[in-house]
């Protein structure tokens, strides 16, 4: 078997706490139409998949319709609060810089809007997110995890097979993700759901602390 040669990070929940941003920019969003807001383990619940899904059900019941701008709004929010409180995860950027020094190519595959993705990853990741080779959110003209397309494309245009990428995530959708685009998968139990949830979607191997990685890849 070969041996890890990219590893391929989901963003929220997993390279960063972005939560409490996400939550209070939904709230925001929300508050401008006059709509009930929402506390962030519930907002927990809505993250993953893409901010039209969640948009789509935080709308409250006879504004099924309105949805569009709600997503409009919560972008415009986020555009102007998303490192108000979000932070790398204890741990990540050391273990990043460590898994680079052994030459493992790093990337950044995530269902958060590529512009807000690249520019935070560029902030909270310096010098510039030059840790990853690649970082690609979601955009219009593609479709979101857990399709593999954003993967394969990733994958195969840094040139590494599937045998030798693993992807690391938070979310059921991650793990399904994973499954979908052939890879290993890895998850992370200090993510917005936990280990017993990971578990659940189907994770045989599930991370306590970012710095598990670089002994976990000595397995693979």
């Amino acid at each position: 078997m070969n041996r890890i040669k990219l590893i391929a990070f989901d963003l929220d929940g997993t390279l960063c706490n972005t939560l409490r941003d996400i939550a209070s920019s939904l709230n925001l969003a929300l508050a401008h139409f006059g709509y009930p807001v929402f506390s962030d383990d519930e907002v927990s619940n809505l993250v993953g998949k893409s901010v039209v899904y969640m948009c789509k059900n935080a709308v409250p019941a006879g504004h099924e319709n309105d949805w569009q701008a709600l997503v409009d709004q919560w972008h415009i929010e986020y555009a102007a609060h998303s490192c108000d409180t979000t932070v790398p995860y204890a741990g990540m950027p050391e273990t990043l810089r460590a898994l680079q020094a052994r030459g493992i190519a790093l990337a950044c595959v995530t269902n958060k809007p590529h512009r807000h993705a690249v520019p935070m990853l560029r902030r909270l990741f310096p010098p510039d997110g030059s840790l990853f080779a690649r970082i690609q959110g979601q955009t219009p003209e593609y479709p979101t995890k857990p399709d593999p397309f954003m993967m394969d494309m990733v994958r195969e245009e840094l040139g590494f097979s599937r045998e030798e990428t693993l992807y690391v995530g938070d979310m059921d959708v991650d793990v399904q993700f994973a499954k979908n685009s052939g890879l290993k998968f890895a998850g992370c139990g200090w993510g917005f759901r936990g280990e017993a949830f990971l578990r659940e979607a189907g994770a045989e191997i599930v991370m306590n602390r970012p710095e598990e990685l670089l002994d976990l890849i000595k397995t693979m």
